[in-house]
């Protein structure tokens, strides 16, 4: 029995696992790649947020008083400040958890979950914002923002549970492209239905990562619109300008994470194409 190249080759499709870890390695790397701008991105925040210890207190003042505006304190809603820790670690924080990271002034959260230790013991409650003792004093706003979000809007709230979903699917979305193979029809015939989605999947990858965090990018942005209306209120318009800058800063964060899944998606499609390709070529010759 006669067997065509054509045939051969499309009959090996699902045997490129070398070709599939590199690609997927490939992806990471790329997504690697927006690291440093991250960084940038974090130290600016500090910056902003290193302010002398009286506008340090008006902000936590300001921003205690915005929870109790908008009735969040009626909710249970409060602020806990983490003590900086005795030995700074810097930039190593960053790999020691969110905890670390809000003591040394890298990041603030709310967190509408209790905060559990290894062993189970409730470290921090629920319905609670997490600020550092003195950096990023601006970023209360947005955290407020965030409960606001959680406690007072339907949409705020749903946009937050779809977060790790949104996150978990651009990164599925990768390993998809890396794994898979671009769908040729057989001879004589059409591409089928399957192969289409497949195809789809694989040529708009980025643009669907990218897409499946677009209710965080969207929630975080509802965050800080709150935030900066309720400092607005509450400020006076030299601290205000404060907060609107820290808080534009910090959203960079959020577009470079979007950013980099959809660009890991982006480049494991091309590297596994690129692979299959070459091998295809030399069965081929």
């Amino acid at each position: 029995m006669k067997i065509s190249m054509n045939q051969d080759v499309n009959s090996k499709k699902s045997h490129y696992i070398g070709e599939s870890i590199v690609a997927s390695t490939a992806g990471s790397v790329a997504s690697v790649a927006s690291l440093p701008a991250g960084l940038a991105v974090l130290k600016g925040m500090q910056k902003i947020g290193n302010l002398p210890a009286d506008k340090v207190e008006i902000l936590h003042k300001a921003a205690e008083q915005a929870i109790k505006d908008t009735g969040l304190a009626a909710k249970g809603v409060g602020i806990t400040y983490i003590k900086e820790p005795a030995t700074k670690q810097g930039l190593k924080s960053l790999m020691m958890g969110p905890l670390a990271q809000i003591s040394e002034g890298y990041n603030a959260a709310f967190t509408s979950k209790p905060i559990k230790s290894f062993f189970g013991k409730v470290i921090h409650n629920g319905n609670t914002i997490l600020m550092p003792e003195k950096g990023i004093s601006f970023a209360a706003f947005h955290e407020i923002g965030h409960a606001m979000n959680y406690n007072f809007s339907k949409i705020g709230k749903a946009l937050q549970h779809m977060r790790l979903p949104g996150m978990i699917a651009a990164s599925a979305i990768a390993l998809y492209g890396a794994f898979s193979s671009k769908s040729k029809p057989e001879e004589g015939k059409e591409l089928t239905k399957g192969q289409k989605v497949n195809n789809f999947i694989r040529n708009n990858a980025g643009k669907l990562s990218f897409a499946a965090m677009l209710p965080m990018l969207a929630e975080e942005a509802m965050a800080t619109i709150k935030g900066n209306k309720l400092a607005g209120k509450l400020l006076s318009p030299d601290m205000l300008k404060v907060v609107k800058k820290g808080n534009a800063v910090a959203y960079l964060t959020y577009i470079a994470t979007a950013a980099s899944l959809g660009l890991a998606s982006w480049a494991a499609v091309k590297v596994k194409d690129a692979l299959v390709a070459k091998k295809e070529a030399k069965q081929a010759a």
